[in-house]
């Protein structure tokens, strides 16, 4: 039950942003673009890594790409916020 008024309450915090021009189809496709990157690598790395734990290496540098890339994507978001929120 609490899952779909999350969802609930998601939908208008999304309606409200799109209202504000703060969420465009730019935005949209990047955010499901990094989605994408961390899933189709990570994903694939640790199913490797369970099935050959030889590959520890090539698993400790996807994770260290995929943390890099979430810290560029925070620092992103949090300028375009900040952008945004002087205008």
């Amino acid at each position: 039950m609490f899952e779909i008024v999350k969802l609930i309450w998601d939908v208008f915090v999304i309606r409200d942003a799109t209202r504000r021009g703060q969420m465009s189809w730019r935005i949209w496709a990047i955010a499901i673009g990094f989605v994408v990157f961390l899933y189709g690598t990570g994903l694939p790395a640790v199913m490797l890594y369970e099935a050959h734990p030889q590959y520890k290496p090539l698993f400790m540098a996807v994770m260290a790409l995929d943390g890099a890339a979430f810290v560029w994507f925070m620092i992103w978001g949090i300028r375009r916020y900040a952008a945004n929120r002087s205008r």
